[in-house]
């Protein structure tokens, strides 16, 4: 019976690491992204360039930073399936190792707060790109 109840509580653990956004801060009872409120996102800075008269060296700066941020992402991703993929053959097993369990959830969750911080990085170097007219201007069109 204990065995049944720690299973399920891994799946449900596992379900909710894969259904929410890795990119999402934003809290269950509707509020805000609560980085949002700090921070840019680059899809907010390239669709409001031309608004926030963006500089060929901004621009130049915050495209490299997404470029470095991709190829990490691409990394990362690779690495969090595979994670996963260990996760869903411990806990597929008739009786599941919870410690063997609690490891690769570890795992798992150690892939996700790398993404994370790899994205809030992304975003803190863009703020850092902008002039304070620039972040002005885009908080107004969040």
């Amino acid at each position: 019976m204990k065995t049944i109840i720690i299973n399920n509580y891994l799946w449900i653990i596992l379900i909710l690491c894969i259904i929410t956004p890795v990119h999402s801060f934003a809290q269950d009872n509707g509020k805000k992204d609560p980085m949002q409120e700090f921070l840019f996102p680059p899809e907010l800075v390239i669709r409001y360039q031309n608004e926030i008269q963006l500089k060929k060296e901004q621009k130049d700066l915050i495209i490299g930073a997404v470029e470095d941020a991709q190829k990490k992402f691409t990394r990362l991703q690779w690495d969090l399936q595979g994670e996963v993929a260990s996760l869903q053959k411990i806990l597929s097993q008739s009786t599941v190792n919870e410690a063997q369990a609690l490891e690769q959830l570890d795992k798992v969750l150690d892939q996700e707060r790398i993404i994370k911080k790899t994205q809030i990085t992304l975003m803190i170097r863009i703020k850092n790109t902008l002039a304070d007219d620039q972040k002005a201007k885009l908080n107004s069109f969040k």
